[in-house]
């Protein structure tokens, strides 16, 4: 399978930071991953600078030392060279959904993260032949109707 465009993995906990990557890399898409906030849009800013192209998409956390979920989208959305990169959340917070409508995300993944949606999500946003601008807006259907999970475990909530 051919895949285009870097995904960035923005998650504090190491063994959710190394699943997700571990089953992106599998199914042919390169990760790039940090553990918070802070790192991310380091990251972010130096792949936009360096790279040809931007991640097609991050991957966020909210609740992260340093620098959170909330306050990075807000840094994000702060830098015209950045902002545009859209941004699925990843949280097992309950109100999870809510506040990825707050940020502006397209997704929201709920933890323990569905293997099935999270391809879904990542697929629409960098399957080959998508224009760096193009959004592929969906309802949230992307994130239903999936048997596989992955990362079980006690979800952590975030605040």
């Amino acid at each position: 399978m051919r895949t285009t465009g870097n995904i960035l993995i923005v998650e504090d906990d190491p063994d959710t930071r190394e699943m997700v990557t571990s089953l992106l890399a599998t199914e042919g898409f390169h990760v790039v991953a940090a553990e918070d906030g802070l790192e991310a849009l380091h990251l972010l800013r130096t792949v936009q600078h360096r790279a040809p192209d931007v991640p097609c998409l991050v991957l966020l956390d909210l609740s992260m030392p340093r620098l959170g979920g909330h306050e990075f989208r807000r840094a994000q959305l702060g830098d015209p060279n950045v902002a545009g990169v859209p941004v699925a959340v990843m949280s097992g917070a309950t109100d999870a959904e809510a506040r990825a409508l707050g940020l502006g995300a397209v997704a929201t993944l709920t933890k323990p993260v569905d293997f099935d949606a999270l391809l879904r999500v990542v697929r629409r946003y960098c399957a080959p032949g998508r224009s760096k601008g193009e959004l592929a807006l969906d309802p949230a259907s992307e994130t239903r109707g999936s048997s596989r999970r992955i990362l079980s475990g006690p979800s952590r909530l975030s605040r």
